[in-house]
This record gives C-alpha cells, structure tokens and sequence, in this order.
C-alpha cells in the first residue's frame, strides 16, 4: 500500500520518543536512514515531528470522539490514532489514505488475533474524527490562555508565562514560530566562503547567516552532507553561536566551559582562543564528557575536557579564568522548533527544580572568573524563573558592587530565526569570593 514505509517509519520514531524517551532529533534521524527514497524520508520526519508537535490539540480532538479516555487507549494503538489524526487534522492528507493506512498499521501492532479488533477500533475512532473535525478554540476574550495554547499547541503553563513577558499578538507569533521546521544552520570551521562553495557544489542551497561564522542551509541533510563529514562545517544553531559571542572571548584566553555537553559551544569557544588560550571543559555525565572530547576530535581543536560537578568542578581552589560559561540545565523549551516533544514533557515542577539547580551554580561560577574576566549565562529556554530571575541572582547578590552587568538578551524564533536562547554576561571589576 503506497506511503506505508513511510508511516511505519514515523511511528517507529514515535515509539522511540515514547518508549525510550529519545528525542525526536535521534529519533526521526534512526527510523528514516533505512528508508531509501528521499521523498519517504521527508515525509516520515514530516509526520513524526507534526504529531509530536500537535499532541495537545490532537489529543482533545481524539477524546471528542472517544467513547473512553485516550490514556487507557493501549500505547501502540493511541500512537497509531495519533498518527492518523495529525494527517487528517493538520497535515491535510485526504481521509481516505489517512485512514486506510492507519487501519493497516493498527493490526500491524497487536498480536494477529487481536488485529481485527485493532484495526475496527482505529476505523470507527479515525472516521468519527474525519466527519467531526477538529473542536474550536474556545475565544480569545474568554480565555487568552487556552485560545492560543489550542491555536498554537503549547501547554497552557508555557502560554501564561510567556504572557507575563509579551502581549498575546507577540505571544502568538513566537509560539507560530516555535512551531516551524528550521531548517539546518552551520558554524564554519573552515573559511566560510569555501564552505558556502562547497555546499553549492553539492547542489544545496546556502546563505550566509547573521555572525561571520554562521551559514544557513534549509534543505541540508547533516548525516548525507559532504561538507559535515569532512570536517568544514559542524551543525550549530546561530542562536548558540550567540552565546560564543556574547562571551567576548579572544586568542590566547583561558576559558571554563561549564556543563559543557555536547560540545558544540565549547569547541567554538577553543577554536576563538587558538593554541595560545586553553578551553577547559566540565561536564557532570561521563558519556557527555565524551561526546564533548570526541566535539573537539573532530573539528581539530584542544581541549580539557573533566567530569564533575559545576557547582564545584575539579579545578584547584585557586585557579581563575579570563571567560567562564555557565551553559545551564534548564527546560529547554527554546529547542522546540527541533524538538517540538519538550513542551509535553516538560512542567511548572520541572521549572521550579531547574531554577533551584541554576542559582545553586550561578554564584560558584562567577567565583572563577579572573578579576577583568567575564562571566556568560545561558540557558535555552524563555522561561522567567530561568532567565531574568537568574540573572538578578547575579545583579542584586552579595558580590554586586564587584561585577558591572554587560547586558541579557532573549533570542526568539519569530524575531531571531533562531533557537530560543536567554544569555547575560557580566565583567568581574573587583575581587569575589568563592570559587570552591
């Protein structure tokens, strides 16, 4: 049956994201690479990343039609309804391949003598939605919350807390913009001009980006790219590129990369200070730590790479830096045009919790910069109690009268083209304490 391959591959991804917890960049990247036709793979990620960007809305049309909860709809089947239902809502497939495809995939993922029952079941549910359609949003006067959490399928919490940030218009349009596929953006390692060439060459469409560095290449795809695999480019969101910059580091700095995995900013980081600076690079999970030595490997650049714990990293009590990175755990809500699964996974909770872990390293960090040094925080969220609520830790703490505030930004799809990003550097003016 024709466009099944495809299917079965974004509910493969789909399985992985819910079953092992992977994110869907991983995800999709693995179910696809068997498929063969590059016009199946487009279409398997296609589908995967709607229905996982859609789950909120998609599930609220499911239980319109449901004569039971969806959560006690058996996992496989509800992925399969899922899937049917971003085709039949959202990505505008005509109901009948929609439906038939997903009856033939429903009594693929039961045992054979449940494969009638599975198939019946997903025929009628898809059906009733197929007649019904999506439910309304409820109205914007009513509830601007729950309007633009339905509209623009974000959980309600991270709607209220970007509007205490924004109006609703500027709210919509960076919640549209989060929902955007964002192509690919590369950070030169090479001259960029030879890497622009070089992608040309390939027949891939390419622009320069915002910073000397950045290039933008929509249709690029990474794992098949020429370009990546010799070495002239690594993938890098301009958005993290940023980061690097907001740092001011030069040649010949020391720097402290903090929570430094995977390792993209910390090899963009020792590239800037060359074989006169030296990067070292703490990561608290050893297979991360790996990947940041394996980051530098292959981009040809050195680095000190250590596991331990940020909020007191395996350095001497003494040593200070020139530049210290503080690139903190957080929600990652800023990621979602990549990995649109995070706004479901994540919770107010999972705010609190994050927010309590950065202050707890925030201060430590700021303990090793070097007097005239700069101290950069990043985290790749817009959430308040991660961003600006850090960053007056910083501003109104015990060693205030000792550092001068250079300035915070908030990257946004919708403004930026980018990842969401929050970063805040400060200089250290004078001696602080701690450090430990």
């Amino acid at each position: 049956m024709s466009g099944l391959p495809a299917r079965r591959a974004a509910l493969q991804a789909l399985r992985a994201v819910d079953e092992d917890a992977a994110w869907s960049t991983t995800a999709v990247a693995a179910a696809v690479s068997s498929l063969t036709d590059a016009r199946d793979r487009a279409f398997a990620a296609h589908l995967a990343y709607e229905t996982l960007r859609w789950e909120g809305p998609i599930d609220a049309a499911l239980a319109s039609v449901l004569t039971r909860d969806l959560d006690d709809v058996e996992p496989a089947l509800r992925r399969v309804l899922r899937l049917g239902a971003v085709q039949l809502l959202v990505s505008q497939t005509p109901d009948r391949a929609a439906v038939s495809t997903s009856v033939t995939l429903a009594g693929e993922q039961v045992p054979a003598g449940r494969a009638k029952g599975a198939a019946g079941f997903v025929n009628g549910v898809l059906r009733g939605l197929a007649r019904r359609g999506p439910p309304p949003p409820p109205p914007l006067g009513d509830d601007p919350v729950a309007h633009l959490a339905h509209l623009t399928a974000h959980p309600p919490w991270v709607v209220a807390d970007l509007l205490t940030r924004f109006d609703v218009a500027r709210t919509r349009s960076l919640l549209e913009a989060d929902n955007r596929s964002p192509g690919v953006t590369l950070r030169a390692v090479a001259d960029r001009g030879e890497v622009l060439e070089a992608l040309a060459a390939d027949g891939v469409s390419a622009v320069p980006g915002e910073l000397a560095e950045a290039v933008r290449a929509p249709g690029l795809d990474p794992s098949r790219s020429r370009v990546v695999a010799d070495g002239l480019a690594v993938v890098q969101d301009e958005a993290s590129m940023h980061v690097v910059e907001a740092t001011g580091v030069r040649a010949g700095d020391r720097v402290l990369d903090l929570c430094a995995g995977p390792g993209g900013k910390t090899t963009h980081l020792a590239s800037r200070v060359g074989p006169d600076g030296a990067v070292v690079a703490v990561e608290l999970h050893p297979h991360r730590a790996r990947m940041v030595a394996e980051a530098a490997r292959r981009v040809g650049v050195g680095v000190d790479v250590r596991v331990g714990d940020a909020a007191d990293p395996p350095l001497a009590p003494d040593e200070r830096f020139d530049v210290v990175l503080l690139d903190a755990p957080c929600t990652g809500l800023g990621t979602g045009r990549r990995r649109p699964e995070v706004r479901w996974r994540r919770t107010p909770a999972d705010v609190a919790s994050l927010a309590a872990l950065q202050r707890r390293l925030v201060v430590p960090a700021l303990g090793r910069v070097d007097d005239g040094g700069v101290l950069t925080y990043a985290v790749c969220t817009w959430t308040r109690d991660e961003t600006d609520a850090i960053a007056d830790v910083v501003d109104a703490g015990p060693d205030r009268q000792a550092v001068s505030a250079l300035g915070r930004r908030l990257f946004t799809p919708d403004v930026d083209g980018t990842d969401g990003m929050f970063v805040a550097t400060w200089r250290r003016t004078a001696g602080v304490g701690g450090g430990g």
